[in-house]
Formats: structure tokens, sequence, C-alpha cells
């Protein structure tokens, strides 16, 4: 997993495959309303919410697609761990490219506004948490296609 400032992110463009289209089509956005959009060689979505207690979600992982989480506004925490450690509790499904873990959650990390983070289908993440108050974010959830 990397975890960077979003001013970082271009550093990244040969790990991540069509990065620098996916960011492109980000900036072309005039406001952030929630939903999906297409670019050539990925997609990405505007999501907006709030936390849930870490304790109560689990892990996911992806094969297809590498995560790459951009927070615009809020915080979240996300939990990180390597899948080989995690037990899946829901297999791998093709069609929404996803799994489900759990595990220890002993990595948690704080991600605020204008920070990224990218999960390889080797990543279990959790996002969207937090440990003590509920946060609001939102933020772009762009998905690039594994080489």
């Amino acid at each position: 997993m990397i975890i960077d400032s979003i001013r970082n992110i271009m550093k990244y463009e040969a790990l991540l495959p069509n990065l620098k289209a996916g960011m492109e089509a980000v900036r072309g956005l005039t406001k952030l309303e929630t939903g999906r959009y297409e670019f050539p060689g990925g997609y990405f979505m505007v999501q907006k919410g709030a936390t849930r207690p870490i304790e109560e979600g689990t892990f996911e992982a992806h094969r297809k697609y590498i995560d790459v989480q951009i927070l615009m506004e809020g915080s979240e925490k996300v939990a990180w761990e390597d899948i080989r450690n995690l037990v899946t509790v829901v297999p791998y499904n093709s069609e929404k490219d996803a799994q489900r873990l759990t595990g220890n959650k002993e990595h948690v990390m704080k991600i605020t506004k204008d920070m990224f983070y990218a999960a390889f289908p080797e990543d279990g993440h959790q996002p969207v948490a937090h440990t003590k108050d509920e946060q609001s974010f939102t933020k772009i959830v762009m998905k690039l296609p594994v080489e």
C-alpha cells in the first residue's frame, strides 16, 4: 500500500497504470457530485458519507483493479494487512472484484484531506472507518486496472 500527499501522486505513475488519464478526468470535474465517472483505462467514483466503527467492518481486497482513494474533504481511518495474514469471510466475487476478509487490525492509519492511498491486490484494506468519533468525508475512489 502507498500512502502519501496528493501533491506527490504523479511520482507513482509507473506503479499505477492509467493514473495520468484518471487524474486528468478528476481535474475535469466542475463539481464533486457523487457517482461513477469513466475515463480511458479505468473509472472513478465520488463518494460522500460518514465513517463507521473500525471494529464493525471487514477488510476488502481486489484482483482486477488497484484502488486509489483520494480524500477531498474530511478524514477517515484505514486498516491495512497483507491478505496472506487474513482469513476469507466472503469469497472473491469477480463481478464486484471484491473479496472480504477478517483478521488483526494492528495497522491503522489516519487519512486526511489532500492525502491518498493506493491498495494493490495483496493489500487487505478497510476504508471508511473511525476508532473514536465518527468522521465525514468526500473522496474519489479511482479504479486502475492491474497489468
